[in-house]
């Protein structure tokens, strides 16, 4: 294959470079909000530095020595003390869906600090046994005061559908609406405060100029255009609504909100995370605690887990998906975030790679295929589609994810 053609589709360096603490690479894209980009958006990635790591393991080295965590919480305390209420009302909303970090920042919340959190649950596309299990102990066992808003599942399987054709990612209208919903509830209950868990930095999703700043930016659930000028599912919103015949209401939960509607209001939408030392696994381990959480019975397809992201049976695709266009799955997200909190080493990370990186997702593909209105065809045709060039090359009718460690080729 000649340089030329080994473009990426993405926009992404067309030189893999390969963190030398954990296993990921400048592939990973940064989160952005994708209701104001089309198809042709070129991403930003991950920031492999001078010395060899990543933006994610220097927030962790950061996190280890170089972060005053008490200065920290004290800050907490001060914000919280702000808007707390104490006349029978809620203070705070807390997104989530029963995991281990909606249930540990909830339950901190409520049972340390003092605050009156409502708990809001955006639902997933096809909820699993184990999903539906937590939800209810998150409430019951937890001890919380929640709602649960399911939008139109017609209208979930056509943007789905069409994330999955135009993006090669089905989630990504449900994102939408994980992100959005909760502040809309705030804005509703007349809620200043918006608490997620854990933040983006710990993955490296954001720009490393902004994790010493607290807050979650108005950029990611708010925007100052015009619905014509905004896209979901790769789509502009009005060649979507034409070419399914939906209305705005059908579009209405997946919708931004208007810079002009937050103009009266004095929400801050933060993550927990930045102001108490965060751990995957600690988060496990009280959300079992003191929640009721339970893992799965069975390791997740594409990793070695068996307790993160377990409620939605799209999630096991999403991260085959996202193996399939970055060259990245599920167990290089996962055993390099636990490298970073000193779980694993990176040999036993390697080992873990090689034995179900990109392992298919053969669990529940049948129901997201079906939910999709998908034919196996159909979907390897597409899969094969979004694979880049400068990641992917044939060889004996196999496909190769090239320019990876030398260990896992």
């Amino acid at each position: 294959m000649s340089n030329k053609n080994k473009f990426s589709l993405y926009g992404l360096p067309e030189k893999v470079e390969h963190c030398s603490k954990c296993l990921m690479t400048n592939q990973k894209p940064f989160s952005v909000n994708e209701m104001v980009h089309g198809v042709e958006v070129k991403k930003f990635g991950l920031d492999i530095h001078e010395d060899g790591l990543c933006s994610a393991c220097h927030y962790a080295d950061k996190k280890k020595d170089k972060i005053d965590w008490e200065e920290r919480e004290k800050l907490l305390i001060e914000k919280l003390n702000k808007y707390r209420r104490n006349d029978g009302r809620y203070d705070c909303v807390v997104p989530g869906s029963g995991g281990k970090d909606s249930g540990m920042a909830s339950h901190i919340l409520k049972y340390k600090y003092g605050m009156h959190p409502l708990t809001v649950t955006y639902s997933p596309l096809l909820y699993t046994e184990e999903g539906l299990r937590n939800m209810a102990n998150w409430i019951n066992i937890g001890g919380f005061d929640n709602i649960l808003f399911t939008p139109n599942g017609k209208v979930s399987r056509i943007l789905a559908r069409e994330a999955f054709d135009n993006l090669l990612h089905p989630i990504q209208p449900f994102k939408f609406g994980l992100k959005i919903y909760p502040i809309k509830v705030a804005m509703q209950y007349n809620i200043d405060l918006v608490f997620y868990g854990e933040p983006r930095s710990e993955y490296g999703s954001e720009d490393p100029n902004k994790v010493d700043k607290p807050g979650f930016g108005e950029e990611f659930y708010s925007i100052d255009k015009d619905q014509s000028e905004l896209y979901i599912a790769g789509m502009p919103i009005n060649e979507l609504k034409k070419k399914h015949n939906l209305s705005d209401n059908d579009i209405e939960p997946y919708s931004a909100i208007h810079f002009d509607k937050l103009k009266s209001k004095n929400i801050q939408v933060d993550n927990l995370g930045w102001y108490l030392k965060w751990d995957p696994q600690s988060a496990y381990y009280y959300a079992v605690e003191n929640c009721g959480f339970q893992p799965d019975d069975q390791r997740t397809d594409g990793t070695y887990g068996k307790y993160a992201s377990i409620d939605d049976k799209f999630d096991s695709l999403h991260y085959f998906c996202h193996y399939i266009k970055f060259g990245i799955g599920r167990t290089r997200l996962d055993a390099s975030q636990e490298i970073r909190n000193n779980h694993i080493d990176r040999e036993e990370a390697i080992l873990l790679a090689k034995q179900f990186e990109g392992e298919f997702p053969e669990r529940y593909i049948n129901d997201c295929l079906q939910f999709l209105n998908l034919k196996r065809e159909e979907f390897w045709e597409k899969i094969d589609h979004f694979r880049s060039p400068h990641l992917w090359k044939k060889e004996n009718n196999k496909w190769i994810l090239y320019q990876e460690l030398k260990e896992l080729l």
